[in-house]
């Protein structure tokens, strides 16, 4: 049995390697992102500021996904790992430490919110570019965020009378 738990540990051990690769590969997106969006400086175009803008916000979400990312495999790192057997030889920021799932999923979902956000706006932003109108389906996301925040809120709100 103890080598059952010691191969599932190697096995989530991986997986959160593997999504912390996926991050420092959304970083590197995201910068490549942020660098070209200086190339529309170059062009004549009427609306460079606004294409700018957008570039922007694009890289600007691929960098809060790669924080979720890294938030996710760093927490999975430490809810999985005893601390005789710690990988990190550093202390977690006070909003780091993770005890339970909840506390991550918590975490987790305050960088999903904050990512949701500015992927919206980018693309509202995007689509009022093109002259697009805006019409009762772009309230769908909106109410999803509003939705998961106020989940969100009666979570924290039950773990502090219980706490």
């Amino acid at each position: 049995m103890k080598n059952l738990f010691s191969l599932l540990r190697v096995l989530i051990s991986t997986i959160a390697l593997i999504v912390f690769t996926s991050g420092i590969v959304l970083t590197v997106l995201g910068g490549y992102d942020f660098i070209h969006t200086f190339t529309y400086l170059g062009d004549d175009g009427h609306n460079v500021v606004g294409m700018m803008a957008v570039s922007l916000l694009r890289s600007v979400d691929l960098f809060l996904i790669a924080i979720v990312f890294f938030v996710f495999s760093v927490g999975v790192f430490a809810l999985f790992n005893t601390k005789e057997e710690r990988v990190f030889p550093i202390n977690f920021p006070k909003w780091l430490e993770i005890r339970n799932f909840i506390q991550l999923k918590v975490i987790l979902w305050e960088a999903i919110l904050t990512t949701l956000v500015v992927s919206y706006l980018a693309g509202l932003a995007e689509q009022r570019m093109q002259g697009e109108p805006l019409g009762p389906q772009h309230l769908i996301i909106p109410g999803a965020i509003l939705l998961i925040a106020i989940s969100l809120f009666f979570l924290k709100k039950g773990e502090h009378k219980e706490g």
